[in-house]
C-alpha cells in the first residue's frame, strides 16, 4: 500500500501549500497570527477575570430554562455586565476555547466547573477556536450571546456561531471559528492530465496573470494525490484540469462552501449550484482544452433530470446564450437537435417573448446552414404547440395584439446600422413631458438633506437588528428636527414624528429593542419648550391638530417635561391647554405617569390623576393612592379619576372612601359614586344601605343615598328599606332614628 499526502487547497487561482503528515509531522501548539493582545495583563489566577467567566457561564444556563424576559436572566445579565466592566480592561478579553476548559494567557481554567459546562463544550462544539469581548459590550450583546449560545446544538441552523451572532447584531463579541477541511480524492492522475497540467501552468505565466484570489474560505480544501506526483502546489485551474468531469468538479466546488457536512448534493443539484463558477474555470483554460470540457458540461447537463435541466437552462445557460458570453454557445451546441429545439423553446416563457426572440438566439449559436434549416422546423412546431396553450389565457396573444407587433417589428442580425444619422432631427418633447421634467428638477431642488437622512435612518430601522446602531444613526437626524421646532414648522414634524413612531410600533413584536431605540430617540425632543410650544398650538386649529399629533407620536417620552411644567409655578397656566391632549392619548402615556407620580407636587399631581382618569381600567390602584388626608383638591380629583374609569374595582374603591374615609371628602364620594356609569352606582349605593354599620356610623350619608336611591328605582330598593326600619327606634342617636323614619315613610 502506497503512503499518500495532504495537500491543503488554498481556494482560488492561486497555489496550494503541501504537508506531508508523516515525515513533517509538527504537533506544537503555537497562537495564531490573528490573535490579538486581548489578554495582555490578565491572568488565570485573576479572580475578578475567573468570576466574571463563572458569572457569564451562570448567565447562560439561566437562558437554558427560562426565557430571555424572565427576571432571572435579566438579573443574571446584569450581574454579569457589571462584573465585566468592573474589570477596567484597556484592551478587549480573549481567550482560546478547548473541549474541557479555557486558555487565558496560556493558562487553562474552568476545568470540572460551570464553566467547562456552559461555556467551553457548547463554544467547542459551535467550533469556536477563540473569543473576543470588546470593552464596549452592552447588556443586549450579552442577552444575545447566551440565548445563541443556550440553542447551540438544539436548533438546525447551518449558520455559525460567529453568523448568528452577527445576524443579531452583536459587533462587540467577536468568535473566530475554526474552518472544517474538505478532503477531495484525486489518487494517482494519468501522464496526459499531467501533461495538460504544465502546458497550462506556462500559458498562464505568459500571460503575466494578476495576484491570486480566493473564490472560496481560505484553509477549506486539501486534495489528497499520490506521492509520486511531484506537485508543490495546485490551483483551482489545475484541479479543474486534474478532474476532468465538470459535473464532479461542481460536487468538490459545492463541498468547499458548505460548511455543513452531512448536507452532500448529488452532482445533479450540485452543478445546478456551482455552474457559473465552473464555467469561469474552463473559461479560463486553453481554448482548445475548454472545447472539450464544455462538451462535457453540456453531456452533464443534458444528463439531469428535466426539472434542473429547464431551471438551469432559464437561469444561466439560455441567459449567457442571449449575452453572448462563451457558454452559452459552447454548451448549447453540444445538445443534439431535438433537445436544442425545447431548450430554445423555453424562452417563450418570458414575459417579452416573440418570435423574433428565438431568431436571435438562433443566430447567436452560429449553426451550420444545414442544422439550422433542419432545426427550423422543429423550433416551429414546438412554437406553434405553446402558442396554442397561451391563447386561451392571453388577452393579447386573442386580440392579435402581438401579431400587428410583430408585423411592426423586424430583427436583422448581421448587418450594421449607422444611427449617425439620427443625429439630424431634433428630439421632440411634449409639453406634458415638459412639464414632468420641470416637476423632477423642482422636486430635486426641494429635497432636504434631513429628509433624506430620516429616510435612509428609518430603511436602516427596519432591517438593522442592533438597537445601538440605530440610535446612532437616527440621532444624527436629531439637530434638524429640532430646527424644525425652531422655525415652528410642525406640519414636517408632525410628518416625521409619526412616521418614526409607526418604524417602532411596527417592530415591536419582531424587534423590540429596535423599537425601544426608535423610541428613546426621538423622545429626546421631548423638552419643556416643546411642551409649551405645543401648549400654544392647542388654542387654535389647525395648530391644535399638529399638536395632538406630535404628543402622541412621542408618547410617554413627552410626560417628564409636561409635569414638570405643570408643576413649575412659571409655567403652569401657560402649559394647562396641553391636558386636554395628554387626556386624548392617556392609555399610551398612563405608564409613565404612574412611575413618576410619587415624586410630583399638588399640581402635577392632580393633572396626572386627571389624565390617568381617561386611562380606563388598570390604574385604579394608582389613581386611589392620591386619597390623601391632607390635599382635599387632590382627594376630589382623584375621587373623579375613578368615576371616569367606571370600572367595578373603582366603584368598590369610590364605597370604600364614602364609608372608611374622612368626612370632609363624604360629598366629593357621594357625587363619585352617583356619576358612575350605568346601574353600578345604585348597586353601590343599595350594598352600602344594606350594611347596619355604614348606617350608624354615618348617618347623614345613608340619608342622602337613600333619598337619591329611591328616584326612579320603583320598588327596587324595598328589601333595604324594610332592613332599616328597625332604626326609627334609636332614639339616643336622632340621626339614626331620622333615617328610619325616611325609610318608614318611602315604604309606605
Amino acid at each position: 500500500m502506497s503512503r499518500k499526502a495532504e495537500w491543503l487547497l488554498l481556494p482560488g487561482l492561486d497555489t496550494v501549500t503541501m504537508t506531508n503528515p508523516v515525515e513533517n509531522a509538527d504537533h506544537r501548539l503555537r497562537r495564531t497570527t490573528d490573535k490579538t493582545a486581548a489578554s495582555t495583563g490578565i491572568h488565570a489566577g485573576n479572580a475578578a477575570v475567573v468570576d466574571f467567566l463563572q458569572l457569564l457561564a451562570r448567565a447562560v444556563r439561566q437562558f437554558h430554562t427560562y426565557p430571555a424576559t424572565s427576571p432571572l436572566c435579566t438579573d443574571a445579565i446584569d450581574t454579569c455586565h457589571r462584573a465585566f466592566m468592573g474589570l477596567e480592561l484597556e484592551q478587549p478579553l480573549g481567550f482560546r476555547v478547548t473541549p474541557r476548559e479555557l486558555i487565558l494567557d496560556d493558562n487553562a481554567v474552568g476545568r470540572g466547573t460551570i464553566i467547562e459546562q456552559e461555556l467551553s463544550r457548547p463554544l467547542h462544539g459551535a467550533r469556536v477556536a477563540s473569543l473576543e469581548i470588546d470593552r464596549a459590550v452592552s447588556v443586549r450583546d450579552w442577552c444575545q450571546f447566551c440565548e445563541i449560545l443556550a440553542a447551540v446544538g438544539r436548533t438546525q441552523s447551518t449558520a455559525s456561531l460567529a453568523e448568528l451572532l452577527l445576524d443579531s447584531g452583536v459587533a462587540a463579541i467577536v468568535p473566530r471559528v475554526t474552518p472544517r477541511p474538505e478532503v477531495l480524492e484525486l489518487g494517482a492522475p494519468p501522464p496526459a492530465a499531467q501533461t495538460l497540467v504544465e502546458r497550462e501552468r506556462t500559458r498562464q505565466a505568459s500571460l503575466g496573470g494578476s495576484p491570486a484570489q480566493h473564490l472560496y474560505p481560505p484553509d477549506k480544501g486539501w486534495v489528497r494525490l499520490d506521492p509520486a506526483v511531484g506537485y508543490e502546489a495546485i490551483s483551482l485551474l489545475d484541479l479543474t484540469v486534474l478532474v476532468n468531469d465538470p459535473a464532479e468538479l461542481a460536487g468538490m466546488l459545492t463541498r468547499l462552501i458548505d460548511d455543513t457536512p452531512a448536507n452532500e448534493p448529488g452532482d445533479g443539484v450540485a452543478l445546478e449550484q456551482r455552474y457559473s463558477d465552473v464555467v469561469m474555470l474552463i473559461s479560463a483554460l486553453d481554448p482548445r482544452l475548454g472545447r472539450l470540457l464544455f462538451s462535457k458540461l453540456a453531456h452533464a447537463v443534458l444528463s439531469l433530470d428535466s426539472e434542473c435541466r429547464r431551471v438551469l437552462l432559464r437561469r444561466a445557460i439560455l441567459p449567457g446564450l442571449l449575452d453572448q458570453r462563451l457558454d452559452g454557445e459552447m454548451v448549447l451546441g453540444q445538445f443534439p437537435d431535438l433537445d436544442l429545439a425545447d431548450a430554445l423553446c423555453l424562452l417563450m416563457d418570458l414575459e417579452a417573448a416573440s418570435p423574433d426572440l428565438l431568431r436571435l438566439a438562433l443566430d447567436r449559436l452560429q449553426l451550420q446552414p444545414e442544422r439550422r434549416a433542419g432545426l427550423v422546423p422543429l423550433i416551429e412546431k414546438s412554437v406553434a404547440k405553446h402558442s396554442a396553450s397561451r391563447e386561451a389565457t392571453d388577452r393579447w396573444t386573442s386580440s392579435g395584439l402581438e401579431q400587428q407587433a410583430g408585423t411592426l417589428t423586424r430583427v436583422e442580425s448581421g448587418v450594421k446600422k449607422n444611427f449617425g444619422e439620427f443625429a439630424a432631427f431634433d428630439l421632440s418633447i411634449s409639453e406634458h413631458t415638459v412639464a414632468v421634467l420641470t416637476g423632477v428638477r423642482e422636486a430635486i431642488i426641494a429635497t432636504e438633506g434631513i429628509d433624506a437622512q430620516l429616510t435612509w435612518g428609518l430603511s436602516l430601522a427596519k432591517v438593522e437588528p442592533n438597537p445601538a446602531i440605530v440610535a446612532a444613526v437616527l440621532g444624527r437626524g436629531l439637530p434638524a428636527l429640532r430646527a424644525l421646532v425652531r422655525a415652528q414648522r410642525w406640519h414636517d414634524l408632525t410628518r416625521w414624528i409619526a412616521r418614526l413612531s409607526g418604524i417602532a410600533d411596527d417592530l415591536e413584536s419582531s424587534r423590540p429593542d429596535v423599537a425601544k431605540a426608535v423610541r428613546e430617540t426621538v423622545g429626546t425632543l421631548a423638552d419643556r419648550d416643546l411642551v409649551l410650544q405645543l401648549a400654544h398650538l392647542c388654542a387654535a386649529e389647525p395648530g391644535r391638530t399638529y399638536a395632538a399629533a406630535i404628543a402622541a407620536g412621542l408618547g410617554k417620552s413627552i410626560v417628564p417635561a409636561w409635569l414638570e411644567s405643570v408643576d413649575a409655578s412659571a409655567d403652569r397656566a401657560r402649559v394647562r391647554p396641553f391636558a386636554g391632549l395628554m387626556c386624548e392619548c392617556a392609555r399610551r402615556v398612563a405608564p409613565a405617569i404612574v412611575e413618576r407620580l410619587p415624586t410630583l407636587g399638588s399640581d402635577g399631581a392632580r393633572a396626572a390623576v386627571t389624565v390617568l382618569g381617561f386611562a380606563g381600567a388598570g390604574f385604579e390602584s394608582a389613581v386611589s393612592g392620591q386619597l390623601v388626608d391632607g390635599d382635599q383638591r387632590l382627594s376630589r380629583e382623584a375621587l373623579g379619576a375613578l368615576a371616569r374609569i367606571g370600572s367595578a374595582k373603582a366603584a368598590a374603591l369610590i364605597a370604600a372612601q364614602l364609608e372608611r374615609g374622612p368626612m370632609a371628602l363624604d360629598a366629593a364620594a357621594e357625587d363619585a359614586l352617583w356619576r358612575l356609569p350605568g346601574t353600578l352606582g345604585l348597586a353601590k349605593a343599595r350594598e352600602l344601605l344594606g350594611r347596619r354599620e355604614f348606617v350608624t356610623h354615618h348617618p347623614h350619608s345613608a340619608a342622602r343615598l337613600l333619598e337619591r336611591a329611591a328616584q326612579g328605582t320603583g320598588d327596587r330598593i324595598d328589601a333595604v328599606l324594610e332592613s332599616l326600619l328597625p332604626l326609627r327606634f334609636h332614639f339616643w342617636s336622632p340621626a339614626v332614628a331620622r333615617v328610619g323614619a325616611k325609610a318608614r315613610s318611602m315604604l309606605r
